[in-house]
């Protein structure tokens, strides 16, 4: 038998209510749940993802993958093909047949060279003209090549320059603008000798039908040949008389009238060479000055003028002459220490 009292709700032994459904009505059961939540995520592991499965290769993409490495050996061996075939000579020899067979065609049409036409020839010799051009009477025409023809021509000594044409059906037409000689440059006192041209370039010709032409002494001597000329050319009745022409110092002109061996020599100054000469040329006109016994005039001062009496004959009334080389006689070079 139970005994049951008014007080039982007090107690510690009274039975519990049981907990609402819907914890969220209450703040104990609402804590409660939040708590049992988070135990339970802390504890349950998480799930990966699977994989993305990779989608299979179809037969096409398997087909195009094929035809492109086909693309490429292909290319490959037609780059190989073609490296080779070159060096074999087979394009070269192919190429020279199928030249051959053209001239052959030309020549039976009449397209062959007949005639070689040139203007303006005097000094330049025909036999190295010839050469230089490369071609001849019967010579395919097809095959001449007018420009490189050009190159060869204007590397001849005496041609400053050329124009080459090919006219068809049979002839070629030359026409030169050769180089004027205008002095000899002796280039050692033993007598080497070079052609100068107007512009002051020497050449590398025969010298010897050159030997009336002025002489020209002196290092850097052909670059102030065309200045000197023109210089001469303002007294022509002086200009005729200057045999020979010294480079002195690399500054100055003394020239040597007359005779190479015991000509007179005329001392321009550095300075207006063209006025002392004018002067010159005047006390020519007036006084005949040239013609008096002197071997010396001095003009590079510009106030005055100094005059050197011949030196005595020698042995027998005669001046000792100096003896010629290579047919052009040669003329002693001045030093430093001699004249200035």
């Amino acid at each position: 038998m139970r005994w049951i009292t008014g007080r039982a709700g007090r107690g510690g032994d009274a039975p519990r209510a049981a907990p609402a459904r819907g914890g969220g009505r209450t703040r104990g059961g609402a804590g409660g749940g939040r708590a049992r939540g988070g135990a339970a995520n802390a504890s349950t592991p998480r799930r990966k993802r699977p994989a993305p499965r990779r989608a299979p290769v179809s037969w096409g993409q398997i087909w195009g993958r094929l035809r492109l490495a086909g693309v490429g050996l292909l290319m490959i061996g037609l780059v190989a093909g073609a490296a080779w075939t070159w060096r074999s000579g087979l394009i070269g020899q192919q190429w020279a047949a199928l030249g051959a067979a053209m001239d052959q065609l030309a020549m039976r049409g009449g397209l062959v060279v007949r005639s070689v036409t040139v203007e303006g020839r005097d000094r330049t010799s025909p036999t190295r003209l010839l050469n230089a051009l490369g071609t001849g009477r019967g010579e395919p025409i097809l095959r001449f090549d007018p420009h490189a023809a050009r190159a060869r021509v204007e590397a001849l000594p005496w041609v400053a320059g050329a124009r080459v044409e090919r006219r068809l059906p049979d002839a070629i037409h030359v026409v030169l603008t050769e180089r004027e000689p205008l002095a000899l440059w002796q280039r050692r006192p033993d007598g080497d000798f070079a052609v100068i041209d107007q512009t002051g370039l020497p050449l590398t010709v025969d010298c010897r039908p050159f030997a009336d032409l002025p002489v020209i002494v002196g290092a850097g001597a052909p670059g102030q040949v065309p200045d000197l000329m023109a210089l001469l050319a303002r007294q022509p009745a002086l200009a005729a008389r200057v045999r020979a022409a010294t480079w002195v110092g690399g500054r100055r002109w003394t020239l040597r009238l007359d005779a190479i061996d015991d000509g007179i020599d005329i001392h321009l100054p550095e300075h207006d060479p063209a006025d002392a000469w004018g002067r010159l040329a005047v006390m020519e006109r007036q006084g005949r000055l040239l013609a008096r016994h002197i071997d010396r005039v001095d003009l590079r001062l510009p106030d005055r003028l100094v005059v050197r009496p011949r030196p005595s004959v020698g042995l027998g009334g005669q001046t000792p002459e100096a003896p010629a080389r290579s047919g052009v006689p040669a003329l002693s070079v001045s030093t430093a220490g001699q004249e200035t």
